[in-house]
């Protein structure tokens, strides 16, 4: 008996890609949907309850738990492979702790691809999670920031930055120069990679090294970074 497979991808030309490779050169896989990540995902994953979700997730962590939730949900006994361009650790150990089955690479090969699938579509003995990712990328990984890479007082001018406080403010709020909230601004986006504010935030966030209620909760202070 074949594997079912249901594709749910939010670009319609790159899921149309992945069926044309499925039908060609997937012995045995038969591809039973197709959908957006979205409602309709969730919808025709409950009624054809296949034995492969393979989902792209290109989202911030809690709409990705929620997907990945909705998904198992509908759809108990499915195996779900996560289709990312993501490459980071930290967000493949998150995924991996929202039980997920397989994690692919979007540039992964073809032969990875239908390898990945065949793992993913065995019960495991042990739970064992399968990841398909370049080892240039899986090399790469290692040099990333780790949890740690913020000290404290880095950590706190990057939510207060989050919560759309300038230089000076960040400084009045904490008691510092803004020549000091400068530098230690220069020192995150060296460490993480990046070259603004912007970035740097939104990295914390997908890191999980701050998060939304730290943005949210101004202690009254929120509001004044116009």
């Amino acid at each position: 008996m074949g594997v079912r497979v249901h594709l749910a991808d939010d670009h319609i030309m790159f899921r149309e890609g992945l069926e044309a490779i499925l039908s060609s050169r997937g012995e045995g896989i038969e591809v039973v949907g197709r959908s957006s990540t979205g409602e309709d995902a969730v919808s025709a994953i409950g009624k054809n309850k296949p034995d492969v979700v393979i989902t792209q997730i290109d989202q911030e962590l809690n709409t990705a738990k929620d997907v990945i939730s909705r998904i198992r949900t509908a759809s108990p006994d499915s195996r779900i492979v996560v289709l990312t361009m993501f490459d980071n650790l930290r967000y493949l150990k998150a995924l991996a702790g929202m039980g997920i089955d397989a994690y692919l690479h979007k540039t992964s090969s073809t032969e990875e691809l239908l390898a990945t699938i065949e793992a993913a579509s065995r019960k495991p003995d042990e739970g064992n999670l399968v990841v398909s990712m370049p080892r240039g990328l899986i090399e790469r990984i290692g040099q990333e920031p780790t949890a740690g890479a913020l000290s404290e007082r880095e950590t706190e001018i990057v939510v207060l930055a989050a919560r759309g406080l300038s230089n000076r403010l960040i400084a009045e709020e904490l008691h510092l120069s803004e020549a000091t909230v400068k530098r230690h601004l220069a020192n995150v986006y060296q460490k993480i990679g990046v070259n603004s504010r912007s970035e740097a935030v939104r990295m914390a966030l997908m890191e999980q090294w701050i998060g939304l209620g730290e943005i949210t909760s101004s202690d009254g202070n929120g509001s004044s970074g116009g």
